[in-house]
């Protein structure tokens, strides 16, 4: 990709913007506070550091005092497994605009060693990417940028006092490597690059532009091809060649590497209380988590405490978190021993007024009735239909209730499923549908069963003693059996269910 650096360099020479006024557009945004979430427990481990700021900031994080090219870019940075305690850094560029640094055109080639050129930084910005030409050849790309304490001396005289920011050696393609490396105002930069270790020339120093910027290329170089050795031994002359590599940069207002320290945090240790772990059925139990910040228990509550009411034997499982953002777990079982299946059945379906009933609970081992007896079996005589509930305690002291209704008819005008003669029988009483009629007078009965209505449902004539009755198809419920014999009527109450 060839440039006409000459156009390059008169487009921005014709751009109104100062310095100052470049410097104007933006403020300098305020060094970050760097967060970290994750670095839990013994090394080795990993963390995710997070640098406030607006969104409109470019952040990169950087492994070194110095910067140098970055680790990550963006307002979080995963790191990778550490295994001891690590700094980062972070810095933070408000942008302004994109320019990239003028260079003079290709004069000559130089093969064998490195050379480049320096410069002092004329305002801040973020190198964003580096390239070596194809003019002098088209091979792999070597490329070192480094920052230097001081000018770098005169030839014979060499230095070794400069920082690494970027080394890439033996790249292959002749695109632009993309990088993220923080420069500061009045830092001084040191640039070289080859392809194949063949050197772009371009006569030297040379006045330079970046933006609205100006600043002057000085003749760099070293003494060995920079395919095989990283920058070493330095130096400049006052005069003569420099090797052209393109630099591409984002102006604006940059703050201060920020560092921070990722170090261990201790995982929390989570428990959980209980006044008991062993309950009955549908019984509320106590559970409180212990030694954490913040929890979530796996019934979706995130408060402290809960109290459930498990009708099975359930585990209960809590995940508390620190301040720092490191979790822990704690686990509770809680038994739960079943309710007692506890029923009662009256010794008679209905009663007519004046009559009694035995109700006999079951099921459990000791029972308490709403009319505060506390025996097995009750005798009840009551005047109406009438609810009756017994609450069964088992040995391991569960308890469950079963209500029954004790029906109750005042019998108005009938017998009570036995007529004035003893021969005279119903059953079974109740009935599931099928019931018998016995009279054993040996003579002709008509037997009409009827509804509360009073409407005939079933009839039958017979001589027989025992007359076989169906009301299978009808709806549960009270019947009257009207027997006529010997001119004499009597009439039985049924119950079907």
């Amino acid at each position: 990709m060839n440039k006409n650096y000459f156009n390059l360099f008169s487009l921005t020479a014709a751009v109104i913007l100062t310095a100052g006024s470049v410097k104007a557009q933006c403020v300098t945004p305020p060094t970050p506070s760097i967060t970290s979430v994750g670095a839990c427990g013994s090394f080795p481990l990993t963390t995710t550091l997070t640098a406030t700021g607006v969104s409109t900031l470019q952040t990169g994080w950087y492994a070194n005092t110095f910067g140098g090219n970055a680790v990550g870019t963006g307002s979080t940075y995963a790191t990778p497994s550490l295994t001891g305690a690590t700094v980062y850094y972070a810095a933070q560029l408000a942008p302004t605009t994109t320019e990239s640094l003028t260079l003079p055109a290709h004069g000559s080639s130089f093969s064998g060693s490195v050379r480049g050129y320096y410069f002092t930084a004329p305002t801040s910005f973020v190198i964003t990417g580096v390239r070596v030409p194809t003019d002098a050849n088209s091979g792999n790309a070597s490329v070192a940028i480094v920052k230097f304490a001081a000018i770098p001396p005169l030839y014979s005289v060499v230095t070794n006092s400069f920082n690494v920011l970027y080394l890439a050696q033996n790249v292959v393609g002749t695109g632009t490597m993309t990088v993220n490396i923080p420069v500061y105002s009045g830092d001084i930069i040191g640039v070289l690059g080859v392809r194949n270790d063949v050197n772009s020339y371009a006569t030297g120093p040379y006045t330079s532009s970046l933006g609205t910027n100006t600043l002057t290329l000085n003749r760099l170089g070293m003494q060995f091809p920079l395919s095989t050795t990283a920058p070493q031994d330095l130096w400049t002359e006052a005069s003569g060649s420099i090797s052209r590599v393109e630099l591409y940069t984002t102006l604006g207002c940059l703050n201060a590497l920020t560092a921070y320290t990722v170090t261990s945090n201790p995982n929390p240790t989570v428990s959980i209380t209980s006044g008991t772990t062993t309950i009955c059925a549908g019984t509320p139990v106590s559970l409180t988590a212990n030694g954490a910040s913040t929890y979530t228990w796996n019934t979706a509550a995130t408060t402290s405490s809960i109290a459930p009411s498990p009708t099975v034997s359930t585990t209960y499982t809590v995940i508390g978190e620190s301040a720092g953002g490191c979790t822990a777990t704690a686990v509770q079982a809680v038994s739960v021993n079943p309710s007692p299946a506890v029923s009662a059945v009256s010794s008679t379906t209905l009663l007519c007024v004046g009559q009694t009933a035995s109700i006999t609970a079951s099921g459990a081992n000791t029972y308490l009735w709403n009319t505060s007896a506390t025996t097995t079996v009750i005798t009840v005589s009551p005047s109406v239909t009438t609810v009756y509930t017994v609450t069964g305690t088992d040995a391991l002291g569960c308890n469950a209730s079963y209500t029954i209704s004790q029906a109750v008819s005042v019998c108005s005008g009938l017998s009570s499923n036995q007529n004035t003669y003893s021969s005279l029988v119903v059953y079974p009483n109740p009935t599931n549908g099928v019931f018998i009629v016995e009279m054993a007078n040996g003579a002709t009965k008509t037997i009409r069963v009827s509804d509360v209505t009073g409407r005939v449902v079933v009839e039958s004539t017979s001589n027989s003693d025992s007359v076989n009755l169906n009301i299978s198809n009808l709806a549960n419920g009270i019947y009257y059996v009207n027997i006529l014999s010997n001119n004499t009527k009597q009439v039985l109450k049924v119950v079907k269910q």
